[in-house]
């Protein structure tokens, strides 16, 4: 095993088991078969008056999300199975809720709607009626979890084979690597990382095909209808299709399809449900009309159990058979041509296989059996995008998203995920220039003048100049920023629009939700959302600046000196060394300082005060803005200090040795989690706002772009107390390998730059010591007197802290300090 891969989390495939089993309850025999596919089972047990047997399975550090899938070899009697999640181990052994896992459908209602949002699961817990022996597919996603409590809920016995989650997440391999000689440090690099892959989703389709089977859903944002391609001028034909229907533990389930559909909104809907109905309707421009009242039906309707249904259409009347037997005929002229599909709404939940149309004559016009791609079939998509966290939203958010893709650009080169969640936050722009701040990767409904989204915030809408820009600067993406420039201009024009006399943006009621609080009800000029818009204008005078309009980035610099004046001359206090929360109050606040520094704002003397200010907070991402600053300004035992003990409840490396949650960056890194009522334990395990891999790739060890694309960049260690460090940077241009190593007086440097770049490395400065630095074997710097001149290109120059070789090309660099 080499250096880097004892610490990845991600798994080695789409199919992942459980790594052990923590303990059982109950009549329970050979539990440990459950954890791999070995042709044995685990046997529960459930008599009358006995305990209720239940294996716990532990899914390890890396604590997945996915399709539950599980094997039964057999069963007595119907036994009802209970699959529950938690990615909290207390939340998961809880008396009260932890059957139900770790929340309770409805409990976290901030943004306004239900989350998570489909296809993930509302509920943390699934029930099946076990009648026979196979495969058992769950048709909605259990975002994450590191505990699964499987449990007989009535009186029988089940033999399970195994419990397996298809994982529903990125598995991209990793480019990028760090090691230094601290354990703890190199365990966060990759916890980081990866809290950014589990919350990148390849899509969120209404379809999926599991197993040979296709699970139809409805989104949110989506049409509950998905048909076939081909099939307009279709007539009389016959479609049939195997279905199995999953049980949902609130609405009653049911299977749906549609025949003679013109478009989504137009064709005959049938239903059959759990309560044993068949439902057929007329769907007209989207409106549900019934055709009869619903039919009870004489043939027993069982979750899990797979039957076979078929329609048969000739002229006006429309025949429903169900294995074979006819249950009902009904005549209605309104339509009498096109396609065939299935229709989910939401919360009825089925599979289906083994499709197939056939004509009047027997010939046959389409069949499926869903081994293959689902390019035959229109229904509601979405493009690849990186999430807010696996567990709960599910959803992108702008203002977390420049944290996320820091630590992506560090460990991947896929840069796919990034770059189709800012498109889509361009496609969210109202006509005034607001972007939303949260959307729904489904929707295809553009926002109107006014339309300000489920989360009004004027804060989270400018991010997305830093965004796009910080994407530019590590990825070189020159097309992307070309493609949405118009976009960022626009967005820069609206915030402009509440730039005030005094050089303040003035945040209105209507937009004022962000860090102040989930509710409109926070005004005036606030230092966060100035630093912020500030930052936004002169992160679009560099985007407009790499593409040539210079007259551009000069107008936009121009508007970030106002911003600067405004900000300097209103909301720095002078008396007490920080910046106020708000014009007119003196209220220091962490976030806002942090950002200031961040962003690099105060001068020297300023910053030197902040910093004494930045101790504690409650959220991890402002916290490493914080440590970002720190490293910036120099404070680089401060910054990695806090980042080792950042006190407030937040705590990275606390979190990564504890056995009972994922090995991930959390919702505000608080650790341990806040404790909450059972069933409100919503908070996500998986928050890639909080992941810091950026700080130590980019100052520990030390390397960050200083052109677009890393086509120069600066290599340039914050050593502290951590002996070596090493790491590989994917670029556009090639891997960037980069080592260095203190011991004592000497301090040693190897670097691999690509083709096509350019360098400049820092040589830490030793104190109170005379030293000569060698670049390549030969003598370039002596600390009592000078460069020893300019050789093949290099430049030479320091300050109190660093000697700097600039000018480095691409190749094999070895520099060595040392002493005299």
């Amino acid at each position: 095993m080499n250096n880097e891969e004892k610490y990845i989390l991600t798994p080695t495939s789409k199919r992942v088991f459980g790594t052990a089993v923590h303990s059982k309850t109950g009549d329970v025999t050979d539990a440990e078969h459950i954890l791999r596919e070995d042709a044995q089972a685990a046997r529960l047990v459930y008599t009358s008056g006995g305990e209720k047997p239940s294996i716990l399975i532990d899914l390890g550090p890396s604590a997945p999300g996915g399709y539950p899938i599980f094997k039964v070899a057999g069963q007595t009697g119907r036994p009802t199975l209970r699959i529950a999640y938690a990615d909290w181990y207390e939340w998961i052994v809880d008396p009260v809720h932890g059957e139900n896992g770790d929340f309770s459908r409805g409990s976290c209602t901030y943004l306004g709607v239900e989350l998570p949002v489909p296809p993930a699961n509302p509920y943390r817990y699934e029930l099946y009626t076990i009648e026979e022996a196979g495969l058992y597919i769950a048709p909605m996603i259990q975002g994450q979890q590191r505990w699964v409590l499987i449990q007989l809920d009535t009186e029988g016995s089940v033999d399970l084979e195994y419990f397996s989650l298809e994982v529903t997440s990125d598995l991209s391999p990793y480019k990028g690597s760090f090691h230094s000689s601290d354990e703890e440090l190199n365990r966060l690099w990759y916890a980081s990382t990866y809290t950014a892959q589990v919350s990148s989703f390849p899509n969120t389709d209404a379809w999926t095909v599991v197993e040979g089977w296709l699970i139809p859903r409805k989104l949110a944002k989506g049409n509950d209808v998905g048909l076939t391609v081909q099939g307009e001028q279709w007539k009389d034909y016959r479609f049939g299709f195997q279905f199995v229907i999953r049980r949902n533990p609130g609405p009653v389930s049911a299977v749906g399809w549609i025949v003679r559909a013109s478009d989504e909104n137009n064709g005959y809907v049938g239903q059959i449900d759990l309560d044993g109905r068949l439902h057929l309707f007329k769907r007209s421009d989207g409106v549900y009309v019934r055709l009869k009242p619903a039919v009870s039906l004489s043939i027993p309707i069982v979750d899990g159990r797979v039957y076979h249904l078929e329609v048969r259409l000739d002229g006006a009347r429309m025949e429903t058979l169900l294995n074979g037997t006819l249950i009902d005929t009904t005549v209605d002229d309104t339509y009498a041509e096109g396609k065939v599909g299935f229709c989910q709404p939401m919360d009825k939940w089925a599979l289906i296989r083994e499709v197939g149309v056939e004509d009047a004559a027997g010939q046959l016009l389409f069949a499926d059996d869903f081994n293959g791609d689902l390019s035959g079939w229109s229904f509601a998509r979405t493009p690849t995008f990186i999430a807010d966290g696996a567990k709960r939203d599910r959803l992108p958010w702008l203002g977390d998203l420049d944290w996320a893709g820091r630590n992506v650009y560090y460990a991947f080169d896929n840069y796919t995920y990034m770059k189709e969640t800012i498109r889509m936050f361009a496609w969210h722009q109202t006509p005034e220039g607001y972007i939303w701040a949260a959307c729904y990767p489904e929707n295809q409904v553009k926002p109107g003048i006014g339309e300000y989204g489920y989360y009004q915030s004027d804060e989270f809408s400018a991010w997305f100049a830093p965004v796009l820009a910080d994407y530019v600067l590590f990825t070189g993406d020159l097309e992307l920023a070309r493609e949405l420039y118009s976009v960022m201009v626009k967005s820069l024009d609206y915030l402009w629009n509440y730039v005030e006399g005094d050089g303040l943006f003035y945040q209105r009621y209507e937009t004022s939700k962000g860090i102040w609080g989930h509710l409109l009800e926070y005004t005036g000029k606030g230092a966060y959302v100035n630093f912020l818009v500030y930052d936004s204008f002169k992160e679009g005078a560099y985007l407009a600046g790499l593409l040539g309009l210079d007259a551009d980035a000069s107008a936009f610099e121009e508007k970030a000196a106002v911003l600067r004046r405004g900000i300097q001359g209103n909301l720095w206090d002078e008396e007490q060394g920080h910046y106020v929360k708000l014009k007119g109050s003196r209220e220091f606040e962490f976030y806002a300082n942090a950002l200031a520094l961040a962003i690099g704002f105060p001068d020297d003397k300023q910053a030197a005060s902040v910093r004494e200010k930045l101790k504690e907070t409650d959220m991890g991402k402002y916290q490493s803005l914080a440590i970002r600053g720190k490293f910036h300004y120099g404070y680089d035992e401060d910054a990695l200090g806090t980042l080792r003990k950042p006190g407030g409840g937040v705590d990275w490396l606390g979190a990564l040795a504890d056995w009972r949650g994922p090995h991930a960056t959390w919702e505000c890194m608080t650790y341990p989690p806040s404790v909450m009522p059972p069933g409100k334990n919503w908070g996500d395990s998986s928050h890639p706002d909080t992941a810091v891999a950026h700080l130590l790739s980019g100052y520990i060890l030390g390397v960050q772009p200083t052109e677009h694309g890393f086509r120069s960049f600066a290599a340039i260690p914050h050593p502290c107390d951590v002996q070596r460090a090493q790491g590989t940077i994917p670029t556009p241009y090639g891997e960037i390998r980069f080592r260095w190593e203190m011991a004592e007086t000497e301090f040693l440097a190897s670097l691999e730059a690509p083709q096509g770049t350019s360098a400049v490395v820092g040589i830490p400065k030793p104190e109170g010591q005379e030293f000569v630095i060698y670049w390549n074997g030969e003598a370039v710097f002596h600390s009592d007197s000078s460069a020893a001149g300019s050789t093949n290109d290099l430049t030479l120059d320091e300050d109190e802290r660093y000697v700097y070789l600039r000018g480095l090309k691409e190749g094999s660099h070895r520099i060595e300090r040392r002493g005299r």
